[in-house]
């Protein structure tokens, strides 16, 4: 069949196979990895083992996904290993969202069956789609030239490869095939809710632009495909340069020099960064705030700068910068949320919620918050939510000068259990407000203020 033939020509392409070793095939019980279950079959000689967690997020209907793979690998005489996390419990502990939490507990799981196999492939069924929804996503939210390339056909992880056969294929191609060989499947509803981007994406943003072109997930496909290719030189390159620059590594932190970082060109350095926390984090969620923050680090004269990014801590030491995940797993879990005006975010892990409101005229609003004037802060920032780092400081409404965060939490009486999870609120690098404890002087309204702008905490 046609569309058999074109994913043994994308696995030929990307040296997707290169061992007899066995394959773990990320098995949802969705169209997708059904079908990447029975083309691999006919594909491949390696020996196939499915792998499925059950993520207890939709009651019965993900106990039933779970007995559902069981009895098809049986079927297909197909080992499959299977387990069950709370998630929900997960993303209060970490402070993750749904997706993040889900990807990170399905890799450890691949990982740890990965090396009860002897397998050395993880096989995924992203398709042509997803690519296309991914590209546009990166697009939309900000990304440079490696976030345009999207999802990689083939991705080393922890000495695994992680491989994508799919990622030529459409969805339409894939739903005619399971018809066509009467492949079953489960349906997850919650992929027609749009409550996530992605959803949104799919649902609303890409038939809408098929009103001015109808190839629309093939043009973006092909972009993320070009940018691929081109980016793997540039790739090359900077692990070259990194080598040189890195004092110390493991498999938790990494030590750079930053008098030989500062020396190359700004681009060398943003994909440097981008190389380090691919390695320490799964997520490739990092986008432009992130990597600009750590640059401002990169170039800051004080000795002893940190900042928490989700999942990993940066900080200066002297003439050196440590990108590490030990100390924020091993610790209390930091945050880092980005927040539009208007718009809203969820703090699973300290269970607040918070909303930006603009608005041209003077509000009495219920709960914790705070008005600012908008047209003296820099629109072009997004709301930042996180926690405290050492040697924040603020400048306090009323007062002279700037203090320190850790002062204003002695003053204040914030218990110290307390304030490892109090939000401080930023923009721009500034702390403006700290809900519950003290306001900024930034941005203060006044009778000429024509914009006002809300920030509003509630749980």
């Amino acid at each position: 069949m046609q569309m058999l033939r074109k994913i043994k020509q994308t696995i030929e392409a990307y040296q997707m196979i290169e061992t007899e070793k066995p394959i773990i095939i990320g098995l949802s019980g969705g169209p997708d990895s059904m079908v990447l279950l029975d083309a691999l079959s006919k594909i491949t000689s390696n020996p196939l083992v499915a792998v499925h967690l059950n993520h207890q997020l939709r009651g019965k209907e993900s106990d039933d996904d779970a007995q559902f793979v069981l009895e098809q690998c049986k079927k297909r005489n197909i080992p499959i290993e299977i387990s069950t996390v709370n998630i929900a419990d997960y993303m209060k502990e970490t402070g993750l969202g749904t997706e993040e939490a889900g990807r990170e507990k399905r890799y450890q799981f691949y990982y740890e069956v990965a090396q009860k196999r002897n397998a050395d492939m993880i096989a995924l069924g992203h398709h042509l789609n997803d690519q296309a929804e991914t590209v546009l996503m990166r697009i939309i939210r900000g990304t440079g030239v490696h976030g345009l390339g999207g999802i990689p056909y083939v991705r080393v992880w922890k000495g695994l490869k992680i491989i994508r056969p799919l990622l030529d294929i459409t969805r339409q191609e894939i739903e005619d095939y399971s018809h066509t060989f009467a492949i079953p499947y489960r349906t997850d509803k919650s992929n027609f809710s749009t409550n996530y981007f992605r959803n949104q994406i799919r649902l609303e943003i890409i038939p809408y632009l098929k009103k001015y072109n109808q190839q629309i997930n093939n043009h973006l496909h092909h972009l993320g495909k070009i940018t691929q290719d081109e980016d793997k030189y540039v790739q090359k390159l900077a692990e070259e340069v990194l080598e040189k620059c890195i004092i110390e590594k493991n498999t938790h932190s990494y030590t750079l020099n930053t008098i030989l970082l500062q020396k190359l060109e700004i681009a060398l350095q943003r994909r440097l960064i981008h190389l380090i926390l691919s390695y320490l984090i799964l997520s490739e969620e990092f986008g432009y705030k992130h990597i600009e923050d750590i640059l401002y680090l990169i170039r800051q004269k004080e000795p002893s700068k940190s900042l928490d990014l989700p999942g990993i801590r940066v900080y200066r030491n002297y003439d050196q910068i440590v990108f590490t995940t030990q100390i924020v797993k091993t610790g209390t879990p930091s945050f880092y949320i980005e927040m539009e005006v208007p718009g809203e975010a969820i703090l699973s892990l300290i269970g607040k919620r918070f909303k930006t409101i603009l608005s041209d005229r003077f509000l009495e609003l219920e709960g914790i918050w705070a008005v600012f004037d908008y047209e003296k802060l820099n629109s072009k920032e997004p709301i930042i939510i996180r926690s405290r780092m050492p040697g924040d400081r603020m400048t306090v409404f009323g007062m002279q000068g700037t203090k320190k965060v850790k002062d204003l939490f002695i003053d204040e009486k914030v218990p110290k259990s307390s304030r490892d999870l109090q939000p401080i609120i930023e923009i721009d690098r500034e702390i403006i407000w700290i809900p519950g404890v003290k306001r900024s002087n930034i941005a203060l309204i006044s009778e000429q203020t024509k914009k006002f702008l809300y920030i509003i905490m509630t749980t």
